[in-house]
């Protein structure tokens, strides 16, 4: 019984293995050639895909700022860029050649991949003569995408646990970005015989003439592992972020990357490029900017002949407001850069630390605000109660009677005299710091705090940049994460609160934001960018913030008395931003704020494994590394070496000129809000000294422009 189910079972093993070794002579001899074919199909000929026309960026008037054009890539076989799959690449590109006749059957494959790899030589070499770039350039360009790949494939690696090929191993990558005509034809007719060689569909982003919007308009690059893990469209094969892809990376092409960003098409050819399958790429939407271009222009020509002409030329910015609507008009940062030429010249722009050409100051840098501070402050105060429209706080120069030399008023520096007594209106006529100092003492830390966010400072301005910065709103909690040695706030701390010194700071964008508060009686976000579609960008969708209508009639009044209280001898303070017009008028609050010089290279103490240590000056740690060869030292210590401007000869501070405002008709009832078409402004003039004398002049000459250039343009209010 038991040696016949053996042998059963024995008979049932040789009948298996006789199907498997019929199998085995069907495919490895019978069906041969056509897996051999196959091989060569999916080796050489992975689907290509077609790259989908951005969306353009246009200004409100819609004018193009940025947009694609067609352009062409040359790209080759990722096999023929390395050394490792080269030869069984080519090995099946042989068969299939020797297959269609190219060459006779009595070549080896060996031989014919012989003579191809000549030919990949003469790719090289041809591709050098036709565009003058050295084959060695070319060489680095291939090890780039190789690397790049590498990462990509150890990438897939570890989040799977097996090892794996990637379809990029089997794509054709460019080695020439933006291809002219001439060379396009000349790889068509020369090159693109070779299965290696694929002049590829591309678009070329181009900017008319954006200088004036450089920090704004933005950049693209290379997505980020970041970004293409994050990708709202990951699930989307034709729209998601691959890697290798570019993507906004910098203002509003990074803003807008959801509306910009089309949908690529794909390409299935066989080896014959005959195709098989075609999805046409669809084109991106158009970002639709409330920005005015010739606004933006005509107040970064001016801002810059102010910034230069003043007594240490570094940066600043202009920003001007639809107080109705909150559309922001114009953005300005100085110094900008030529945005063509960003790339090439971007390390000597990021080493000019003195002026900081690259920081998009709008937006993205924090200052003390100075003296426009002290509207929130007198609304804070008057909104709380804690002072009355009609009280009186007398000046006598100074606000400790046994500390003459600390806390005193800015007249009494200037010019030994005080401002006697002070209400409300005449505090912000006036700037007066002592009124100022007392009120904040009143309200407290917390409540100077409270009023701050109330206007918009510590939160998104509502643009969605990447740059914005919130600036500081110096609460409990802030300081005992960013003053761990003095945690809680100290009575000091509500007096230069008060006046806009100490730790508050606020953008020139979120400065520009409070005279549109001031002039409509409401906090809102700013409106930047929008789709085609008219849905708003950014962080648009906070609640507005009413303001106390009682309190903002008392600070309206005496924003008009800063520009156009005019009596003798007691004019405001920013009467330099009173407005030439018979139907216009200027309503402002000058700032003069003290600044630390910032930075401009520091020295560094380097020490190697030895001990042996050494100092140099660089503006950068990287920098200072750079500077070594490998083994690189250690980083020990350092401190600043110069910085920009130089402290005073007395030993204060330089300041920051700031100037905000609103316009409206003359005739408007004194504290009323501003009916019909009104404009906020906020100028900030780097290091300029006094608000009153810099900036508020250069408001003016800005907002007479704008104001002329409209009524003469017949617009309705």
């Amino acid at each position: 019984m038991f040696r016949k189910r053996l042998q059963w079972f024995v008979a049932l093993l040789t009948l298996v293995a006789l199907v498997v070794v019929a199998r085995l002579v069907d495919v490895q001899v019978l069906q041969a050639a056509e897996y051999e074919a196959l091989a060569a199909r999916i080796l050489t000929q992975a689907p290509r895909y077609l790259p989908a026309p951005r969306g353009d960026i246009l200004d409100r008037f819609g004018r193009p700022l940025v947009s694609d054009e067609a352009s062409a890539n040359i790209s080759m076989h990722y096999a023929v860029l390395t050394f490792s799959d080269r030869y069984r690449y080519l090995s099946a590109v042989a068969r299939e050649m020797r297959k269609r006749g190219t060459y006779p059957d009595t070549m080896s494959t060996r031989e014919i991949v012989e003579e191809l790899q000549k030919d990949v030589v003469l790719t090289w070499r041809r591709l050098e003569d036709l565009t003058g770039t050295p084959v060695t350039e070319f060489v680095a360009r291939a090890e780039e995408i190789r690397s790049r790949i590498e990462r990509i494939r150890q990438g897939v690696e570890a989040r799977t646990g097996t090892k794996q090929s990637i379809v990029e191993e089997y794509a054709f990558h460019p080695i020439i970005e933006n291809a002219d005509r001439e060379l396009v034809l000349a790889v068509r007719m020369e090159l693109e015989q070779y299965p290696w060689v694929r002049v590829e569909p591309a678009t070329q982003r181009v900017a008319h003439d954006v200088d004036a919007l450089a920090h704004l308009v933005g950049r693209q690059g290379q997505a980020s592992a970041e970004r293409i893990a994050d990708d709202s469209f990951a699930d989307d094969e034709l729209r998601r972020l691959r890697p290798g892809d570019v993507c906004g990376i910098t203002g509003v092409e990074r803003v807008g990357e959801a509306v910009l960003r089309g949908v690529r098409g794909r390409v299935v050819e066989d080896f014959d490029r005959v195709v098989l399958d075609r999805v046409e790429p669809v084109h991106g939407q158009d970002v639709y900017l409330t920005i005015d271009v010739d606004l933006q222009r005509e107040a970064l020509r001016r801002l810059g002949e102010a910034i230069e002409a003043s007594v240490s030329p570094s940066g600043g910015s202009v920003v001007i407001l639809d107080v109705a609507t909150r559309e922001v008009l114009a953005l300005v940062s100085y110094p900008t850069y030529h945005y063509d030429t960003f790339s090439e010249n971007y390390e000597s722009l990021r080493q000019d630390t003195r002026r900081l050409p690259t920081r998009f100051r709008a937006v993205a840098t924090a200052y003390p605000p100075g003296s426009t501070c002290k509207a929130i402050t007198v609304v804070g105060g008057l909104a709380d109660h804690k002072i009355a429209p009609g009280d009186h706080i007398t000046c006598d120069g100074y606000l400790l009677p046994d500390k003459r030399d600390r806390f005193r008023c800015w007249i009494m520096n200037q010019y030994g005299l005080t401002h006697g007594p002070q209400n409300a209106e005449l505090a912000v006529k006036n700037s007066c710091n002592i009124y100022f100092f007392k009120l904040g003492g009143r309200l407290g830390p917390e409540g100077l705090c409270k009023w701050f966010g109330e206007f918009g400072f510590g939160r998104s301005a509502g643009t969605g940049l990447i740059e914005e910065s919130r600036g500081v709103v110096p609460t409990d909690t802030w300081l005992a994460r960013y003053r761990p040695d003095m945690p809680l706030p100290q009575p000091s701390d509500a007096w230069n609160w008060a006046i806009g010194q100490g730790e508050v700071s606020a953008t020139p964008l979120q400065v520009a934001n409070v005279a549109a508060t001031v002039a409509s009686g409401r906090w809102e976000p700013v409106r930047l960018a929008s789709g085609a579609d008219g849905r708003w960008l950014g962080d648009v969708d906070e609640p507005p913030i009413g303001i106390d209508e009682a309190a903002l009639r008392v600070l309206r009044r005496g924003m008009w008395r800063v520009v156009n209280d005019m009596t003798p001898g007691d004019r405001g303070t920013g009467y330099k931003a009173a407005l030439d017009s018979g139907e216009w008028e200027l309503c402002g609050k000058t700032g003069s704020a003290q600044a630390q010089p910032h930075v401009v290279n520091c020295k560094y103490v380097m020490e190697w494994a030895d001990g042996r240590r050494e100092t140099v000056v660089a503006t950068t740690r990287e920098d200072a590394l750079a500077m070594f060869d490998e083994p690189k030292p250690e980083i020990v210590g350092w401190r600043s070496n110069e910085r920009y401007p130089e402290i005073l000869p007395d030993g204060r501070l330089p300041a920051h000129a700031w100037f905000m405002g609103y316009t409206q008709k003359k005739g408007t009832a004194l504290g009323a809000r501003p009916t019909g078409r009104s404009y906020a402004i906020g100028v900030l003039v780097e290091f300029g000294g006094s608000g009153g004398s810099v900036a508020a002049p250069l408001a003016k000459e800005i907002m007479e422009w704008m104001l002329a250039r409209d009524d003469g343009a017949g617009m309705q209010d």
